[in-house]
């Protein structure tokens, strides 16, 4: 029996990947006639074409649409409308996060590693704000930080080093990647989401997209710890602290988002700061930015903390609001200056998070698996390999 194409396959897939039809008319001369079906492509032209858009050849084939849905929750909200379906980015980023934890699982249950205390504690629990805060505190216990944790630090990116230290120092694995693994090609979208979790007791999965701004990624790891301590799994876009825009599962979303706000400004301790600022004479706009300077968190999370915590009225928070969007909108409008790469080995670290490196580095060790399996689970050439242990281990 001969296989017949489905032009509105090949339809769904183009819009799918974001791709311009005249992009892809560009590439393939007879992708109208594709369509149509007054044309076969080759064998060839298919295969480069499913490439292209990130589908498998099979799926061309298909009686009907293939389900390239969300493999894991969507917590994901935009303007009050909950995003349903994901890029291929974000989708091939979960499937891939997906498998390296299938394979921690089972190394780690192989290895008797005990469960992760956070994972679950708080399944069940009502989300009060009471509760936001009691979790906030248990965090900053869990991850041996206090609530100053962050004011002698250089700036939000060493923050961002220091808290991804912390969590994975207790056996929670944090991948940051602004990239669909390696590729620079297919960067991924912020506007699409900024992190997600893959629940489990003994390998849980943080994922943060590196595209985001480093005071945002704080956030979201927070955010991450606190589905985790509730046992759930998901993608989440959480929302700019200026107000809600939740749709799905809302009450879960803010509370995990007042909890990460919670943790990166303790209420109690902005309220003495707010208090000393304002005796230094510092008020207004410039107060709420050396306050989000101290905690190296983004100007709206401290300026949502003192609205909520009755240190901003209404208009003063609405009016710092606006004149922040202001700013942020001049900075963005300007040309950005492309920044070096920097040290690549440092770069694949934060990609596959330390958790996971040295799980491979140990299972090969141990001879668990083989020199081509770490290659394969690390995503590295031979030369590659030697030299990003090396330097992990040094």
């Amino acid at each position: 029996m001969a296989l017949t194409l489905n032009p509105d396959v090949m339809r769904w897939a183009v819009e799918r990947s974001g791709i311009s039809e005249e992009k892809i008319s560009k590439a393939f001369k007879k992708y109208p006639e594709w369509l149509d079906m007054s044309h076969t492509p080759t064998l060839k032209q298919l295969m480069d074409f499913t490439h292209m858009v990130h589908i498998n050849l099979c799926d061309v084939y298909a009686p009907s649409i293939p389900d390239y849905g969300f493999q894991i929750a969507d917590f994901r909200t935009t303007e009050g409308v909950g995003m349903v379906t994901p890029s291929p980015e974000l989708y091939d980023t979960i499937e891939l996060a997906k498998q390296r934890q299938d394979w921690m699982r089972d190394y780690f249950m192989a290895e008797g590693r005990a469960p992760i205390s956070l994972v679950g504690t708080w399944k069940g629990a009502d989300k009060t704000p009471g509760n936001a805060k009691r979790l906030a505190g248990q965090l900053h216990i869990f991850l041996g930080l206090d609530e100053r944790w962050a004011f002698g630090l250089k700036d939000s990116a060493e923050a961002v080093r220091v808290l991804r230290n912390a969590v994975e120092s207790r056996g929670i694995s944090v991948a940051i990647n602004g990239v669909v693994g390696d590729n620079s090609h297919r960067r991924l979208k912020v506007k699409e989401f900024r992190g997600f979790v893959l629940s489990d007791e003994v390998a849980p999965v943080i994922f943060i997209n590196g595209q985001d701004a480093k005071g945002a990624q704080l956030f979201t790891i927070i955010h991450e710890l606190c589905h985790l301590a509730f046992a759930e799994t998901g993608v989440v876009n959480p929302a700019n602290p200026e107000g809600d825009s939740y749709g799905f599962e809302a009450s879960m979303e803010r509370f995990c988002d007042t909890v990460a706000a919670e943790f990166l400004v303790d209420s109690d301790l902005l309220v003495q700061e707010w208090r000393n600022v304002t005796d230094d004479g510092v008020v207004g706009y410039d107060r709420v930015n050396r306050i989000a300077r101290n905690h190296k968190v983004t100007f709206m999370v401290v300026a949502r903390q003192a609205f909520d915590s009755g240190l901003l009225a209404d208009d003063d928070f609405f009016r710092l609001y606006r004149q922040h969007k202001a700013i942020m909108e001049s900075i963005e409008s300007k040309p950005k200056k492309r920044s070096p790469g920097g040290d690549p080995y440092g770069n694949k670290r934060y990609r596959l998070g330390t958790v996971f490196s040295e799980a491979i580095w140990s299972a090969y060790n141990s001879d668990a698996i083989s020199l081509g399996e770490a290659y394969e689970l690390a995503g590295l050439s031979a030369t590659s390999f030697d030299k990003y242990f090396k330097e992990l281990f040094q």
